[in-house]
């Protein structure tokens, strides 16, 4: 019995192998699996289209073609890239004025106010005393002489009316041409003068004392020039300020500087003082 179950074949190679199990397609609506398929390359088109032949023109293959490379333009486009910029000539340096040109209208810098009505001035390294007063003085005299046209005339808000004598009127009506180029307005009557309009240096002066002492200078004269007057005027107005700030003196020294350029190149005695610092520069350096 052993014997016939060992000569009995194994049934491993006679049984029928199962049959494979069908895979199902892809849904179409899934989509088709690209990556099952092996890729199919595209050709790939030359990077330069040989040369036509002798004697034939190549067809474009859009309607805007342009031509290719032309050997004549190109070296024309080359040239253009390689010539040289225009040479510019160099300017010619402008002359510079010196430095000291700049100050030439000008009396220099405040330093500070001493006693009360002098300024202490620097200028290219000098120092000077300006007198204030004597500054004012001249501002008002070039504001109050008439040049190609009269001195404006302000009109005063209340009138001044003065009793004057025969000599007096006389003397108002022979220069009341001459004060009215000055801005100074007036009419009389039999007894009395009365000032209407003065120019801006007299609006803040006390008038009721400088007019009679004006109309007593006109009546010594024999001859009334304006700018006689107005050198009587401004040396007789009293100064507006009694005490001078380092503001006043630098708004003062910049009309002087606008309205008498003169001033700064040739100061009349009185107006400007130098101060001589070498013997103070030496004592310091003898200790």
């Amino acid at each position: 019995v052993l014997q016939q179950q060992l000569e009995t074949p194994l049934p491993l190679d006679d049984e029928p192998q199962p049959a494979p199990r069908a895979i199902p397609e892809n849904r179409v609506a899934a989509g088709r699996n690209h990556f099952a398929e092996p890729a199919v390359r595209e050709p790939v088109a030359p990077r330069y289209s040989p040369a036509p032949a002798s004697g034939s023109r190549p067809a474009a293959s859009w309607p805007n073609a342009q031509p290719g490379y032309q050997k004549q333009q190109g070296e024309v486009y080359r040239q253009l890239l390689q010539t040289p910029a225009p040479m510019q000539k160099p300017k010619a340096p402008e002359p510079q004025e010196p430095a000291l040109a700049a100050n030439s209208q000008s009396f220099g810098r405040v330093l500070t106010i001493v006693h009360s009505d002098c300024a202490l001035l620097e200028r290219d390294g000098n120092i000077s005393l300006l007198s204030l007063p004597v500054a004012e003085r001249w501002l008002r005299q070039a504001q109050l002489t008439p040049g190609e046209v009269p001195v404006c005339a302000q009109p005063l808000l209340i009138p001044l009316r003065l009793k004057v004598s025969g000599e007096e009127k006389s003397a108002l009506e022979k220069a009341q041409s001459a004060l009215a180029e000055l801005g100074i307005d007036f009419q009389s009557d039999a007894q009395h003068v009365t000032i209407r309009a003065v120019p801006l240096p007299l609006r803040q002066q006390n008038l009721q004392i400088l007019i009679p002492e004006l109309i007593g200078y006109l009546a010594k004269q024999s001859v009334f020039e304006p700018g006689n007057i107005a050198q009587w005027i401004a040396r007789n107005l009293m100064s507006e300020h009694a005490q001078w700030s380092m503001a006043q003196a630098i708004t003062l020294l910049a009309d002087v500087e606008r309205l008498c350029p003169q001033l700064v190149k040739t100061p009349p005695g009185g107006l400007l003082q130098s101060v001589d610092l070498h013997p103070a520069i030496k004592a310091l350096k003898d200790e």
